[in-house]
């Protein structure tokens, strides 16, 4: 029970909802650490008024902000960091700093699989920060398959900031709508370690 619980929130608030609404926004508060993760959460409006969940975590590794996209844009290294994922693929697109991101993750027996489809956008900021934004796309590159619940409303972005030449702090964050839908006395805890587990992963892998 608790592993299906752990992989239905962990669905729910990665890979679902309708995109959240940030016209009001209550100020982050931080959680806890760790390893080299800090995690914040606030919440915001929804678009039909309700509270929605944003989290953000903050980390530094040890590799350049070119490694790190070449590692999110890597569909053989996808399903080692992105947590319960068992498909990972990418795809360009005509525009030259945009690719669809294309995840499916396997779900219980009892359950069809659930897939979704990602839009990444680069923007380079002030001060070389570098801004990978996400949100959910359709893409006939990665048409829907019987039998796999096909996902959308994930809205968020990597924010990449150099510290040296080979030294990274990255902030993500991430909304979605539906992460209400267990109670938070079960959800928050799930929610929060798959968060940690992903980004351990994914600085393990990136400072290889």
């Amino acid at each position: 029970m608790k592993s299906l619980l752990s992989f239905v929130s962990m669905i729910l608030f990665l890979c679902s909802g309708t995109l959240a609404q940030t016209a009001y926004a209550s100020d982050y508060k931080f959680i806890k650490k760790t390893g080299a993760t800090s995690l914040y959460e606030r919440w915001i409006k929804g678009l039909r008024g309700e509270e929605v969940r944003e989290l953000k975590a903050v980390l530094i590794v040890e590799a350049s902000v070119d490694k790190i996209e070449q590692l999110l844009k890597n569909p053989a290294a996808g399903t080692s960091w992105n947590t319960r994922a068992s498909q990972y693929r990418i795809a360009a697109t005509p525009q030259p700093h945009q690719w669809v991101n294309y995840i499916r993750y396997d779900m219980p027996a009892i359950m069809d699989d659930q897939d979704c489809c990602l839009l990444f956008t680069k923007k380079i900021l002030a001060d070389q920060v570098t801004e990978l934004s996400f949100r959910s796309t359709l893409a006939d590159v990665f048409p829907k398959t019987n039998g796999v619940k096909r996902i959308t409303g994930v809205k968020g972005k990597w924010r990449l900031e150099p510290l040296s030449k080979e030294k990274t702090k990255i902030t993500y964050t991430i909304t979605s709508d539906k992460s209400g839908q267990i109670p938070r006395i079960i959800s928050d805890p799930i929610i929060r370690d798959n968060l940690f587990s992903t980004m351990a992963n994914f600085k393990s892998l990136v400072e290889k």
